[in-house]
């Protein structure tokens, strides 16, 4: 049963909070609210405090500095976790190096947009000096490439995860990734490295690479903007985005930290 959060639920008692970027703390111009800013700023100070994003890494760092986090933060839809104190890589899965070249010569071919990310360095369709050692994520247009992905042979994807998101301005993308390896398994290595219980962690999202991430903690909350999926496998629910539905789930567990 989902639950409705308002001022009226009682606050849980957590042990950390995640939280998705797109849709659920960034605005439609990829700036996250000073209201929002505050909020998550004052949780920082009670338990850790992170951000779980298809992001790249070094688009997940900028943020964490905005928000002055301290605590590991989770990138690359689960195949980083990274000290933003220092940069240092705690968590790192890649994608197979013959996998990765063959997916770079498809979008590369076809001129097509994309972004990807190689232990915290970026990469582009516009990069001269691509490495196919060590790629986290690939990421492009989602119709961009579906066509060549149920149709072509060249890539084996069997090997890898295919991982649908979208943006903050509903733009849809879909990334490459390693096989089996999601946001769902960065909280299994975020709580084991922190020594915390999972079924206390705050977490909330509102797209289809949020859904191992949320069925994984406690406190699980579908913004009201997410995909159907996530009102099933969520505990709790709130207003979407622009309807200040954020700040609502904020405030929820600030009352419970206070």
């Amino acid at each position: 049963m989902n639950i409705k959060i308002d001022k009226h639920l009682k606050s849980p008692k957590i042990s950390a909070a995640l939280f998705d970027l797109d849709g659920t703390i960034l605005n439609q111009k990829e700036v996250i609210p000073e209201e929002i800013v505050l909020r998550i700023r004052h949780i920082s100070k009670f338990v850790p405090t992170s951000l779980v994003s298809g992001r790249i890494f070094s688009s997940v760092y900028d943020y964490s500095k905005v928000l002055g986090l301290t605590s590991p933060q989770i990138s690359d839809n689960g195949a980083l976790i990274f000290d933003p104190n220092n940069k240092e890589i705690i968590f790192n899965k890649s994608i197979d190096s013959t996998i990765a070249e063959q997916v770079f010569n498809l979008l590369d071919s076809n001129g097509f947009y994309y972004f990807a990310s190689s232990m915290g360095e970026q990469m582009t369709n516009e990069s001269k000096n691509k490495t196919n050692n060590n790629v986290n994520i690939i990421t492009c247009l989602y119709d961009d490439v579906i066509d060549y992905i149920s149709s072509n042979s060249k890539i084996d994807i069997s090997k890898i995860s295919l991982v649908p998101s979208s943006g903050s301005s509903d733009e849809k993308y879909l990334s490459f990734m390693p096989k089996d390896i999601h946001k769902g398994i960065a909280i299994d290595e975020y709580s084991s490295f922190l020594n915390i219980d999972k079924s206390k962690i705050f977490a909330i999202g509102d797209g289809l690479n949020d859904i191992e991430m949320l069925s994984s903690v406690g406190y699980s909350v579908a913004m009201g903007n997410s995909v159907p999926e996530l009102f099933q496998i969520c505990k709790f629910s709130t207003k979407s985005f622009v309807e200040n539905g954020t700040i609502e789930a904020l405030d929820w567990i600030i009352e419970g930290l206070n």
